[in-house]
């Protein structure tokens, strides 16, 4: 008896290890599209609906992702992780045909809806395959599984398919889903032998008025305010620090971002295991005070080594922070919730990926200072700071 609860605990299990290369692989079709504002302009699309072709993708995720969350279950999320993949195929292989600004409007939304299905579906997985105890690792884990395409593909592409064309280049990306939907038949299999468990105990779909009721536990809602407040900060300085760092000559803002990446990725590598150890709210509420602490060293910094060393700080920050949050959100979430919860999460991220570029591009357009923005994002770190503090009482299994 023990025995099967300790295999159930494992965190390196198939279905968890394919559900990482599953996301590694959607990635792959988000990162492709980096340089996508350049390829607009070369199409007979007035520049004004640049901006919103880009945002376009997010915002159709947005507006679905409510819905289809509240539709998935462990049971049917496999066939939404196939027809996910199978409508990102479709559309990927459809950009050389979408040059007209109808076209692609059309094609962005459908694309959209398409990421939407794919990752929500995968999320719902996670309730079968990832233990309650290693949450905080787990979507740690996870989490660099999504920033290895935004590390790989950009260099890959610029360094080997330079000449071309860019709508060729999505399309072969296509190829890229095909190994995740070889994993789809043995992870079916794996889902039948873990029915049962405390984590599949939920098999139907959420009745009406379950997203509601959710969204009235203090608790959830708060993780999610803090997780949109924290990518809206995120997302701003993406947006922002490259016109900060010309008016000021402080350094080049895309090595800041991998420096920060890289820290990103080696504090859940390095530091991963400890995510679970302790109180993950008092983990969670030193981790931003990191990340506001490398947000502040920017206003401060008199030398490039110093703007070097604030985007270590800064990574490590949000590095940890985010899968922290995440694994807290699905700890204190009633089972039937949880997949619910997370995909919520990643609402809140699409969310912040809204209101930090609209945020920016306001304060930009009214000759805003850079330093009165860094305090912004300071100001909304502090409120985040003060809306996780009353979950620090909170004990959950894996937690000190």
């Amino acid at each position: 008896m023990s025995s099967k609860v300790d295999k159930n605990d494992r965190l390196c299990n198939f279905g968890f290890v394919s559900l990482n290369i599953l996301v590694l692989f959607s990635f792959c079709n988000l990162a492709v599209f980096f340089s996508f504002y350049n390829y607009l302009k070369t199409l007979p699309i007035p520049l004004e609906w640049n901006g919103v072709l880009i945002g376009l993708l997010s915002a159709s995720a947005l507006a679905i992702r409510p819905f289809i969350s509240t539709k998935l279950t462990p049971e049917n999320a496999i066939r939404g992780v196939a027809v996910g993949l199978f409508l990102t195929i479709v559309s990927l292989l459809l950009y050389p045909l979408a040059h007209s600004l109808a076209a692609m409007i059309l094609l962005r939304m459908f694309h959209g809806c398409a990421y939407v299905t794919l990752v929500s579906s995968s999320v719902a997985l996670l309730v079968v395959f990832m233990p309650l105890s290693r949450s905080g690792q787990g979507f740690g884990i996870i989490s660099i599984s999504t920033l290895l395409p935004y590390a790989v593909i950009p260099y890959v592409v610029e360094a080997f398919f330079a000449n071309v064309p860019q709508d060729h280049i999505y399309s072969a990306t296509a190829l890229l889903m095909l190994p995740a939907a070889v994993l789809l038949i043995p992870l079916n299999k794996h889902i039948s032998r873990r029915k049962g468990n405390e984590h599949s105990r939920s098999n139907s779909m959420l009745p009406p008025g379950s997203l509601l009721r959710n969204l009235k536990n203090p608790r959830i809602l708060s993780l999610l305010v803090c997780n949109g407040l924290l990518f809206s900060v995120y997302s701003l300085m993406f947006f922002f620090l490259k016109t900060f760092c010309a008016n000021l000559n402080v350094g080049n803002p895309g090595l800041f971002f991998t420096i920060a990446t890289s820290a990103m990725i080696a504090v859940r590598l390095c530091f991963g295991h400890l995510f679970d150890r302790y109180n993950k709210a008092v983990l969670i509420i030193i981790s931003l005070i990191f990340f506001g602490a490398g947000i502040l060293l920017i206003s401060l910094i008199d030398s490039r080594l110093m703007f070097y060393i604030a985007a270590i700080i800064y990574g490590i920050g949000f590095g940890a922070a985010t899968p922290m949050l995440n694994g807290l959100v699905y700890a204190v979430s009633v089972p039937e919730y949880r997949a619910l919860n997370t995909n919520l999460m990643l609402e809140m991220v699409d969310v912040g990926f809204f209101i930090g570029p609209a945020l920016s591009g306001l304060a930009l357009s009214f000759q805003v200072s850079g330093n009165t923005i860094i305090y912004s994002c300071i100001v909304a770190i502090i409120l985040a700071v003060i809306i996780i503090l009353p979950l620090v009482k909170i004990h959950v299994k894996g937690t000190k």
